[in-house]
């Protein structure tokens, strides 16, 4: 037996030596079966072949050419006669690799299950009879080989098959001949994303992993309990620029599983510098209401405001309360006022409520411009989203606010005049022309909303000479019996209780009158 086995390898050695074929790589086949005199195997394509009586011929060579160390899976089948099949792999220089010495348990067909290629390269498979050129059987038979899987640096493995866009899922497929796929994706800045693989049909189970530029692995997503999907929850990247996404299935190389994905890369929040978070929202008036969304790609949103004064100011930024949650959404929000240089001045954390964030009654130091930032809670690493209204008000003009600069009018003696006291002329003045010894009773009264008067009689020079405290009532305030010490022009300015940092406002009635 085994001088016939040496014989039949010679002969298949010199047979191999005489034969010159047109050679294809397997993994570019089509599966239609071949006839006998194309001896080039394809992988997934059956051929037939003969293997005749007596001593006519007892075995067929066919060539194997392979762009990678694959697996593969060689069987050959008896589809006529009483053929018992043999069938084995020589390496390109003849030598016997594998085999699967004799048939399978039904005689009928003989297979080698599973072996890997040592390399690249051209191959033989050899399909005999048993016992060779000894042998007495004969028919016809089909072979196939199947590969279980292409070399992890076949060209199908590592080119890309394309690009991947935040939130666009895309299709692949996973198969034995193109196992591992690559998708490469530009991140502009630092980007925090979840990376998700999802089974669309077959049996794959998948695996999904980030590589830099430089091919390192930064997160890898192995699959789940259920194995129908692998996802890498949360992956920060270190920086702007070029990434790859590869997918896979699990054991890779040596893995069985095949079938469709889904995939999908999610921002879940730009990283800073993010052409998604330049550029302002807008700007800010005093007292306006103004709309804005969070969303993931844009966790915050900058507002402009210009002051010209150092003005007291409250700052509120709040969900919707008109409208369902899914159209408004779930926002938790904080409120940041920034300097002109970007440096943070003061932060609104989110209420209790949940559902609010105020920067209560904040002195400016000076006139300038601000930004007003609106952010969700726990930043880019954050999850919620929404809808919000943002609005600055004004509860105190600062000093060289123009809105405080100049008087309501003139008051005369014996005249009346009416005035009003707001957060945005918190101090409203009116010119008197007085005489020397004249001796005045000047009050002013509220005659509206919730102001608490105070005055002041100052010369031209605006130094204050006398100033009136509200009576008990806190509705008005009298200087009684003043004198003007010398003829000129005055100022009597008419201010709320803690002037700028105040909250009281409303409308008044001033009289200057001799006093009786």
């Amino acid at each position: 037996m085994a001088n016939r086995f040496k014989s039949t390898l010679f002969l298949v050695i010199v047979l191999l030596a005489l034969a010159s074929f047109s050679v294809t790589w397997a993994q570019e086949a089509t599966p239609d079966a071949v006839a006998a005199e194309d001896m080039n195997l394809r992988y997934g394509a059956p051929v037939e072949g003969t293997i005749g009586g007596g001593g006519s011929k007892f075995n067929e060579i066919w060539t194997l050419e392979t762009a990678s160390a694959d697996r593969i899976m060689v069987r050959a089948e008896r589809t006529s006669g009483n053929l018992l099949p043999d069938v084995s792999i020589l390496s390109p220089t003849g030598d016997v690799l594998n085999g699967s010495y004799g048939t399978d348990s039904t005689s009928a067909a003989a297979q080698i299950a599973d072996f890997t290629l040592p390399s690249a390269g051209t191959f033989q498979v050899v399909v005999q009879r048993a016992d060779g050129e000894g042998g007495t059987t004969a028919g016809d038979y089909t072979l196939v080989v199947t590969a279980l899987a292409t070399g992890a640096d076949n060209p199908n493995n590592v080119a890309v098959v394309g690009p991947v866009d935040y939130n666009a899922p895309l299709e692949g497929e996973i198969t034995p001949t193109h196992w591992r796929q690559l998708y490469t994706f530009t991140a502009p800045a630092a980007d925090l994303l979840h990376i998700a693989a999802r089974r669309t049909h077959g049996t794959l189970i998948p695996t999904v992993e980030v590589l830099d530029a430089n091919g390192t692995s930064l997160a890898t997503g192995y699959p789940s309990s259920t194995d129908d999907f692998a996802e890498i929850v949360y992956t920060n990247l270190p920086s702007a620029g070029q990434y790859t996404l590869v997918v896979t299935r699990e054991s890779g190389f040596t893995g069985n599983t095949t079938g469709g994905y889904e995939l999908l890369v999610e921002l879940l929040g730009s990283g800073e510098g993010s052409p998604l978070l330049e550029g302002s929202a807008g700007t800010l008036d005093y007292d306006t209401l103004v709309e804005g969304e969070i969303t993931d790609a844009r966790w915050y949103q900058d507002w402009q405001l210009v002051t010209d004064g150092s003005d007291t100011i409250t700052i509120r930024a709040e969900r919707p309360t008109d409208g369902d949650v899914s159209e408004t959404g779930n926002l938790e929000m904080e409120v940041v006022l920034l300097g002109g240089s970007g440096q943070e001045i003061r932060r609104g954390y989110l209420s209790t409520t949940g559902a609010d964030a105020v920067i209560d009654h904040l002195a400016l130091a000076n006139p300038g411009t601000y930004t007003v930032r609106v952010a969700r809670v726990s930043g880019q690493g954050g999850e919620t989203t929404g809808l919000y209204n943002l609005t600055v008000m004004l509860e105190g003009s600062g000093v060289g606010s123009p809105e405080l600069a100049d008087p309501s009018g003139v008051v005369e003696v014996g005249t009346p005049v009416d005035g009003e006291v707001t957060n945005e002329r918190w101090s409203d003045s009116w010119t008197f022309a007085g005489e020397a010894g004249q001796v005045l009773d000047i009050v002013v009264e509220r005659t509206d909303g919730t102001l608490f008067p105070y005055i002041d009689l100052r010369d031209a020079n605006g130094q204050t000479l006398r100033t009136g405290y509200p009576d008990p009532t806190r509705d008005r305030v009298a200087m009684m019996a003043t004198t003007i010490p010398a003829a000129g022009q005055y100022l009597i300015v008419v201010y709320r209780d803690r002037g700028q940092d105040g909250d009281t406002e409303g409308t008044y009635t001033l009289r200057v009158t001799p006093t009786q």
